[in-house]
């Protein structure tokens, strides 16, 4: 009887968790309409500001999303310049802005290169080291992203007609900047990128008016580029992306026109697949952000103008139990002071563990392994490490980041 109810239970829930692939109008965004704006999230709240309204006016201000109310609350302000189409990310409890361009008008405003930290629980910002790329000059229309515990800044405009490769990544614990492998696409400028399975996925963008559909994979523990499966549709710039669970969403743009698209990647599958398309008709220069299982887009500019709205999506879920539970496999206890259990479940065997060191290095390798690992791991320097489980083609089964305390 009792596996029954259990039985009973998980196939209503994969049924109800099988739905979704909707969107659902939510509260117009609090500053109006927008566009060339930033948005995060951290925690339960979203973020969204900066930008530049219909009366080609550049803000700073930044607004904070409830979506357990659907309510708008206008925050502190950026301290520094206003700005639009700079970069924003979030690590732990705090919002990363910085970059950009003071102005609408490309004649009067001026390249940014601060960078700035917002603490939603005090309400305040810091000003942090600013970013070092691109001759040191400032840069715009650049793509950030944030993988285990670090930021990173890829590509971007540096002037009138000039683009770089360069990535550089942020540390917020010693606020200091390191040059990473470059973006291998070329020079690239509004582009977009998510993370899933804590590898980033960097793509699409323009550069000298040559619209691209490629994307690329780059993993931050050996700081190494891969191809990854391009976009099924046109080449397009200027849009926007999220990422929920083991999936990337791409959304919005432009190819001479304006996108609506929803594109869905996921990681597992290395596919993409065309999901419903965005309600409010196509846009660019919009935003995106995630919080908990749900994605949020909206504002931007159609071919009608600026835009407030803004919607909610609810993503298809696993159509079976298998998808459910693709990745079994735990690591425990983390933090840990002495020792990490590492238990493939059933769905691995001959498998392989690295344990690699902040900077990438590889500090301990378990070749062979069949059943759950005991490893000790007293001896190791207190810090982060990022642990990998690879199967016997060497493929990534899962990769996780331990404290060492």
């Amino acid at each position: 009887m009792l596996r029954t109810t259990l039985l009973c239970s998980l196939l209503i829930s994969l049924s109800t968790f099988s739905q979704g692939n909707e969107w659902e109008k939510k509260a117009s965004f609090g500053g109006l309409k927008r566009e060339k704006a930033i948005a995060f999230s951290v925690g339960n709240f979203g973020y969204v500001g900066m930008g530049v309204d219909t009366a080609e006016v550049t803000h700073k201000d930044l607004w904070q999303y409830n979506p357990a109310s659907d309510t708008w609350t206008q925050v502190a302000s950026l301290p520094g310049s206003q700005r639009r189409n700079a970069i924003a990310f979030s690590i732990d409890e705090k919002g990363y802005v910085g970059t950009g361009f003071s102005d609408d008008d490309s004649e009067i405003g001026e390249k940014l290169k601060d960078l700035w930290s917002y603490d939603p629980a005090l309400n305040t910002w810091d000003s942090l080291a600013a970013y070092p790329g691109g001759g040191d000059t400032g840069i715009y229309q650049a793509t950030a992203f944030s993988v285990l515990g670090k930021g990173y800044v890829a590509c971007g405009k540096i002037g009138s007609d000039a683009y770089i490769t360069e990535v550089w990544q942020y540390d917020p614990d010693t606020d200091e900047w390191t040059i990473r492998t470059p973006f291998p696409g070329g020079n690239r400028y509004q582009l977009v990128s998510f993370v899933v399975e804590n590898k980033a996925y960097v793509g699409l963008g323009t550069d000298h008016d040559i619209f691209r559909k490629d994307f690329h994979e780059y993993d931050p523990v050996s700081n190494t580029w891969v191809p990854a499966p391009e976009l099924p549709g046109s080449e397009r710039a200027q849009g926007s992306a999220f990422s929920i669970g083991s999936k990337g969403f791409v959304v919005f743009g432009s190819d001479g026109g304006y996108k609506d698209e929803l594109w869905e990647f996921n990681y597992y599958t290395q596919t993409w697949t065309n999901r419903a398309p965005f309600p409010g008709g196509g846009r660019k220069h919009a935003i995106a952000f995630t919080i908990a299982d749900t994605g949020y887009a909206g504002i931007g500019k159609e071919s009608d103008g600026k835009k407030q709205s803004f919607y909610a999506y609810y993503p298809a879920g696993p159509l079976s139990v298998d998808e459910l539970i693709t990745n079994p496999v735990r690591i425990y206890p983390n933090p840990t002071h002495s020792f990490i259990i590492c238990d493939p479940g059933l769905a691995h065997t001959n498998f392989e563990i690295t344990l690699y060191n902040i900077l990438g290095e590889s500090v301990m390798q378990l070749k062979r392994c069949n059943g759950t690992q005991h490893i000790n791991v007293d001896s190791f320097t207190k810090g982060t490490y990022i642990i990998h489980i690879r199967d016997e083609n060497k493929e990534l089964i899962t990769s996780e980041k331990i404290s060492i305390l």
